[in-house]
C-alpha cells in the first residue's frame, strides 16, 4: 500500500505540476532546502558586512552599513553558494511560493558583489513576473537601494513615487522609509531623513534594530540645534533593549542635550559625567566621556578646564585612534581659533593626521589648515629666530659667551630630565602591560608629548620657548645686563657668582665624573654651534634681514588668502613696510592694503591707493588698479608674443641675428608686461651674444637672471653664465691687454674692491640710492660681475660717451661718494678702485684681467686716476 502511495505521488511532485500535493511539495521542499540554506548564506554575507563597519559615535551613524570591497571579496565563496542554492529553488520548484524570494536573492547577491546591472535586472525581472505583491515591493525597495549606490539618484527617487501608491506589509513599510532615509541622507537633507526614521522605528521591534534608529534620530535632532527632541529620542534608545555601547553613547548625548537652565542642572550635568567615570563598564570608553565632558566645559566658556579635559582624553586613549584624533582636533580648532596661538595650533594639527582615519568626512579639509599653520609657522619662526640671532649679535663677547653657555647648560638639564623621566616611564611599562593603571600622574605621558609636539624643531634657535627659557635662565643668574664691555663688574651683589658653576649644570649631576665631562664637552660643542650661527658679518646679517623681510610677506598673504584675517594681514604688511621700507614687495603690499581697507576706512585705502599709483606707476599692480580686466587683456597679449616669439626663434635658428632682434624689441614694445615676457628676454639674450660680444651677452644673461628670478629658465641661464666666464678666462690666458684708444662710444663706469669684503649687497644698494638721488634722469642701471678669483666689480650702465661718463666718475668720487655714506655705517678696510671704460675695452679688460694695465690707459687718456 505504501509504495502505492509513493507511485502516486511522485507524478505529482515533477517540476511543471500544479496540483495542491505538488504545490505543498514544491512549497515546503523549495523552503526548508534550497532557500533555507541560501537565506542562512544572505545572513552570514550582510553580518560580515555589518561587523567589519566601525561605529563612530563622533557623527551620525549610518542606516546601513557600508560596503567594503575588500570584505566582499573574503564572502565569494559565501555569495556563489547562496546563487547556486537560489538558482536550485528556482529550477525544480517554478511553481513554488518561494521562487520570487529566490531571485530577490540572487540580485541581493549581485547587488553586494557591486554587480549593480545584473542586480537592476533581477530586481526589475521580479517586479514584472511575481504575482506576489509583498514580493513585488520587496524588489522595487531593493532596486530603489541599488539605484541609490549606482548614484543613478532619478531612477531611485521614481520608484520610490511609485511605491507611495502601493500599500505595504509591515516589513517592506520598514524597509522603504529606511531607504528614504539612506537617500535622503547621502543628500544631506536631513529634515527627510528624520521623517522618514520617524515611521521606520515605532514599527520596528527591539531585534530589529530599533535603538539605533531613535539613536539616529537623537543625532539629527541634536546636529539640527533640537535638544528637547534629541533627549525624547535618546530616552526611546534606552527603552528598546540596546546593546551596551548604544546604550553608553545615548546616556552620553542625553547629557550634551539636557535643558541647562539654572546653576544647579550644570552642577548636574557634572556629577553625571564624574559618575559615568566611575562606573567600571565604561572603562573603554573613558576617553569619549573626557572627550564630551570637554566639549561640555567648552561650550560654558570654560577654555582652561576643557584644554586639560581634552588632554585628559588623549591620555585615556589606548586603542581609539578615532577618538584620540577627535581629542587633538578639538585643541588644535581651540588654539586656531579661539586662542589665536597658531604655534601649538599647528603641533596638534600635526598630532591629529598622525592618528585621524582617512576615511574621515573632513580629513582633506584639516589636512589641508594642517599645511596652512605648518607654512603659517615656519615664517613666524623665521622671524623670530633672525631677529633673535641678530640681537645676540650685538652683545659684547664676555656677555654672549656667558649668555650660550647658560643656555647650552640648560638644553643639557632638559634632555638629562627627559631622558630620566623616558626611564622611569620604561620600567613602569615593563612592570604592567596596563600602562594607564601604573602611570603615577596620567598627565605625564601628555605633557612630555604636548612638549615635543609644540617645541617643534630642536635647535635652540629654532624654538622660541627654548629662547625664551635661555633668556630667563641668564637673567636668573646674571641680572638684566645693558650691552656694555665689563659686564660682569656692572653690579657687585653678583660677584660672588662668578666662579660658581652654573645652576643648570649644577642640577644636572652624573654618576661619575667621565659622564660629567661628556656633558660638559656636549655643552661646549653646543655653545659653539650657537655661536656659529650668529650673524656677525655685515653680509651674514644683510642675509638675515632678507629672511625676515621675506618671512614678513609670506606671513601676511597667509593671514589675508588662507586664515582669512584681514586685520592680522594688514598690521604684517605694515610691520614690513615699516622695517623694509623699499622692499620689492612694496607695489603688491600697498596693493592688498588697498584692497583690505576698501569700504572698511576708505580714507586709508586712499592713502595707500595714490601711493601705489605715485610710486610705482608702471608696476603690475598699478595697471590692475586702474584696469580690473588688465590681468585678462595681458594674458591676451601673452598669447600673441608666444606667436611672435615662434617666429623670432625661426630666425634665430637661421642666423638671422638683427631681424629675430627686431621682432622681439618690438612685441615687448607693444606687450611690455605679460606672462611670457622671460622667454622673449631670454632670447634677446641669447641673440645679443651673438651680435654684440661676451660682454654684452654676460650682462644680458645677468640683467636675465635679476629681473626674472622665478623664471623656469633660470638654472639654463646661470649654466650659460658660467660656461662663458670659462671661456673668457681661457682666452685672457692666450693674450694680452692691448687697449683701443677710441673714446666716441657708449661707456661703462667700473668700481672693482676685494671679493673677500663680504660688500656686495652693501655697496650696490649705495649705489642705486646716489644714481636715484643725482642721476633720475639717466635711467642708469647697475650689476655685479666678477673680475677674478679676487676681485669683484660692480658696473653702472649705460652712458653715451666719454663726457657723460666722466661727469658721472667725478660726482663718484665728490663730496657726496656712496663709499662716503657707507663708511657712516661700516667699517671699510679694502680697496677700491674705479674708473669708466668703453665697451671695447671693457671686454679686452675682462678676457685679460690686467686691470693695472687698464689703469695706467685710464691715467694717461682720462687725465685722472683715482685710487680710494
Amino acid at each position: 500500500m505504501f509504495w502505492v502511495s509513493v507511485a502516486a505521488i511522485l507524478p505529482a511532485c515533477a517540476p511543471q505540476k500544479n496540483g495542491p500535493v505538488a504545490s505543498v511539495y514544491h512549497n515546503t521542499t523549495a523552503r526548508y532546502n534550497a532557500y533555507f540554506y541560501a537565506r542562512q548564506r544572505i545572513e552570514e554575507i550582510e553580518a560580515a558586512i555589518d561587523a567589519s563597519n566601525e561605529n563612530n559615535f563622533n557623527t551620525i551613524l549610518n542606516i546601513y552599513p557600508k560596503i567594503d570591497t575588500a570584505v566582499v571579496a573574503g564572502l565569494q565563496e559565501q555569495i556563489e553558494d547562496c546563487i547556486k542554492k537560489s538558482s536550485i529553488a528556482i529550477e525544480r520548484h517554478p511553481k513554488s511560493k518561494w521562487v520570487d524570494d529566490s531571485y530577490i536573492l540572487v540580485g541581493l547577491c549581485r547587488f553586494y558583489n557591486g554587480d549593480y546591472g545584473n542586480a537592476i535586472q533581477t530586481f526589475k525581472y521580479v517586479n514584472v513576473n511575481s504575482k506576489d505583491k509583498d514580493a513585488r515591493h520587496r524588489a522595487l525597495i531593493d532596486l530603489m537601494r541599488t539605484f541609490i549606490d549606482a548614484s543613478e539618484q532619478n531612477n531611485a527617487i521614481a520608484v520610490s513615487d511609485y511605491l507611495k501608491k502601493e500599500k505595504l506589509n509591515r516589513s517592506n513599510k520598514i524597509q522603504l522609509h529606511l531607504t528614504r532615509a539612506y537617500l535622503s541622507k547621502q543628500q544631506e537633507d536631513f529634515s527627510n531623513v528624520v521623517s522618514n526614521l520617524l515611521v521606520a522605528a515605532p514599527l520596528m521591534r527591539n531585534d530589529e534594530g530599533k535603538a539605533k534608529i531613535y539613536y539616529i534620530i537623537g543625532q539629527i535632532y541634536q546636529q539640527l540645534g533640537f535638544d528637547a527632541e534629541a533627549y525624547s529620542n535618546y530616552q526611546k534608545v534606552l527603552r528598546s533593549n540596546p546593546e551596551y555601547e548604544l546604550f553608553f553613547y545615548a546616556r552620553l548625548n542625553m547629557a550634551q542635550v539636557y535643558d541647562l537652565s539654572r546653576n544647579s542642572d550644570i552642577r548636574k550635568i557634572r556629577k553625571y559625567f564624574r559618575k559615568l567615570l566611575k562606573d567600571q563598564k565604561n572603562k573603554e570608553y573613558k576617553d569619549k566621556i573626557y572627550y564630551e565632558m570637554a566639549a561640555f566645559e567648552q561650550k560654558q566658556g570654560n577654555l582652561e578646564d576643557a584644554i586639560e579635559l581634552y588632554n585628559n582624553s588623549i591620555v585615556s586613549s589606548i586603542s581609539n585612534n578615532r577618538q584620540k584624533a577627535y581629542s587633538y582636533l578639538a585643541l588644535g580648532k581651540i588654539y586656531y581659533e579661539e586662542l589665536k596661538e597658531y604655534k601649538k595650533a599647528k603641533a596638534y594639527y600635526d598630532s591629529t593626521l598622525t592618528v585621524l582615519p582617512a576615511d574621515e568626512p573632513d580629513f582633506e579639509q584639516i589636512a589641508n589648515r594642517q599645511e596652512v599653520l605648518a607654512a603659517f609657522v615656519e615664517q613666524l619662526n623665521i622671524i623670530e629666530t633672525q631677529d633673535s640671532l641678530l640681537a645676540l649679535a650685538e652683545m659684547d663677547t664676555a656677555s654672549l659667551s656667558a649668555y650660550l653657555e647658560e643656555v647650552a647648560a640648560s638644553q643639557q638639564a632638559q634632555r638629562e630630565a627627559t631622558a630620566k623621566v623616558a626611564a622611569q616611564q620604561q620600567r613602569r611599562t615593563q612592570r604592567s602591560s596596563n600602562s594607564l593603571q601604573q602611570i603615577d600622574n596620567p598627565f605625564a605621558q601628555n605633557a612630555e608629548q604636548a612638549q615635543d609636539e609644540v617645541q617643534g624643531d630642536k635647535w635652540y634657535f629654532y624654538n622660541a620657548a627654548a629662547l625664551s627659557s635661555g633668556r630667563t635662565a641668564f637673567t636668573r643668574k646674571w641680572g638684566n645686563r645693558s650691552l656694555e664691555d665689563n659686564w660682569r663688574r656692572s653690579e657687585k651683589s653678583v660677584a660672588a657668582n662668578l666662579n660658581q658653576t652654573p645652576v643648570a649644570v649644577a642640577d644636572t649631576t652624573t654618576a661619575d665624573a667621565g659622564n660629567k665631562q661628556s656633558a660638559e664637552e656636549i655643552i661646549s660643542s653646543e655653545k659653539a654651534m650657537m655661536m656659529s650661527e650668529i650673524p656677525f658679518s655685515d653680509s651674514a646679517k644683510v642675509t638675515a634681514y632678507k629672511k625676515i623681510e621675506d618671512a614678513y610677506f609670506s606671513l601676511g598673504n597667509i593671514y589675508n588668502f588662507q586664515l582669512e584675517e584681514p586685520t592680522n594681514a594688514a598690521q604684517t604688511f605694515d610691520t614690513l613696510l615699516i622695517r623694509f621700507p623699499e622692499t620689492p614687495y612694496k607695489p603688491e603690499v600697498l596693493y592688498q592694503l588697498y584692497l583690505i581697507t576698501k569700504g572698511l576706512e576708505d580714507s586709508i585705502s586712499e592713502k595707500y591707493k595714490n601711493q601705489l599709483l605715485n610710486e610705482f606707476p608702471n608696476s603690475t599692480f598699478a595697471k590692475i588698479l586702474l584696469n580690473p580686466n588688465y590681468r585678462e587683456e595681458n594674458n591676451v597679449d601673452g598669447e600673441r608674443l608666444k606667436k611672435t616669439y615662434k617666429l623670432a626663434y625661426n630666425l634665430y635658428n637661421r642666423k638671422h641675428y638683427p631681424e629675430a632682434m627686431q621682432l622681439l624689441q618690438d612685441s615687448l614694445q607693444a606687450y611690455p608686461d605679460n606672462p611670457f615676457s622671460d622667454n622673449v628676454v631670454f632670447l634677446e639674450a641669447m641673440i645679443t651674444g651673438k651680435m654684440d660680444g661676451d660682454l654684452r651677452y654676460q650682462l644680458a644673461l645677468q640683467n636675465f637672471i635679476k629681473e626674472y628670478p622665478d623664471s623656469e629658465l633660470i638654472t639654463y641661464a646661470e649654466k650659460l653664465q658660467e660656461t662663458a666666464k670659462e671661456f673668457k678666462e681661457k682666452r685672457a690666458r692666450e693674450r694680452r691687454a692691448e687697449f683701443i684708444s677710441e673714446f666716441e662710444e657708449q661707456h661703462t663706469f667700473v668700481l672693482v674692491y676685494d671679493r673677500t669684503s663680504d660688500l656686495s649687497n652693501e655697496l650696490l644698494y649705495e649705489i642705486e640710492v646716489f644714481n636715484k638721488n643725482y642721476f633720475t634722469e639717466s635711467n642708469l642701471k647697475t650689476a655685479n660681475l666678477a673680475l677674478d678669483n679676487n676681485k669683484l666689480m660692480i658696473i653702472v650702465q649705460q652712458f653715451p660717451g666719454k663726457d657723460s661718463s666722466y661727469e658721472y666718475y667725478k660726482a663718484f668720487n665728490g663730496e657726496n661718494s656712496p663709499l662716503k655714506r657707507l663708511a657712516k655705517s661700516v667699517t671699510i678696510n679694502v680697496e677700491f678702485n674705479n674708473f669708466v671704460i668703453t665697451e671695447d675695452n671693457f671686454d679686452i679688460l675682462y678676457q685679460t684681467k690686467d686691470m693695472e694695465s687698464y689703469l695706467r690707459f685710464f691715467s694717461n687718456n682720462y687725465g685722472i686716476f683715482s685710487i680710494n
